[in-house]
């Protein structure tokens, strides 16, 4: 079936072509989905409300953007307003500044050693907003301005998450190196 078919069916509401529609983007809807979610089933309930959003919203997608980028932004979206209605749950968020422990370890180091596992790992272990705020704008692109606006806080707020993310991960990153180096017996 092509896309344009897939389309069409899900717009006269052919269950087939639903269905189908949804196999084909769930790889790309459920890691969108893990990295705003704490754990996998709260990722696939999202991406369901997501896939649910995409379905009534079908007809309005326009042919010369691809169809991934438009699912993968109405799932952003649905993520994200997802989050504003949880936000009103959340008490307070504690502002910390950690000081750099050792600036001499390099960011692409992470990339030489960490699989996608254990980065999400990482990512979960921040703070809910830090690690949604992180997310859009390491991840999917967003500016401050555009977070702030769709996450009801300030610009600098938004600044201050990813620059709190960048510590608390480099954190992670450095102690995970020293586990690894006393793994192996390698002193410095």
């Amino acid at each position: 079936m092509t896309e344009q078919q897939l389309i069409t069916g899900c717009i006269q509401q052919d269950r087939r072509s639903q269905n189908e529609l949804y196999k084909k983007y769930f790889p790309l809807m459920s890691s969108v989905a893990r990295r705003y979610t704490q754990d996998d089933s709260e990722a696939i309930d999202k991406l369901n409300g997501g896939f649910f959003k995409v379905l009534q919203n079908i007809e309005k997608y326009d042919s010369q953007y691809a169809l991934a980028t438009w699912i993968r932004n109405v799932l952003v979206n649905h993520l994200i307003d997802e989050f504003r209605k949880e936000k009103k749950y959340i008490a307070n968020i504690h502002l910390t500044d950690y000081t750099d422990v050792n600036p001499g370890v390099e960011y692409n180091e992470g990339e030489l050693r960490l699989g996608e596992k254990e980065l999400r790992a990482m990512l979960g272990k921040l703070p809910d907003v830090t690690q949604k705020v992180f997310n859009m704008f390491a991840i999917d692109g967003y500016k401050h301005r555009e977070i702030g606006d769709y996450l009801g806080i300030s610009e600098g707020t938004s600044k201050w998450h990813v620059s709190d993310a960048r510590k608390r991960l480099k954190a992670m990153l450095e102690e995970q190196v020293k586990r690894e180096e006393q793994t192996i017996g390698i002193v410095r």
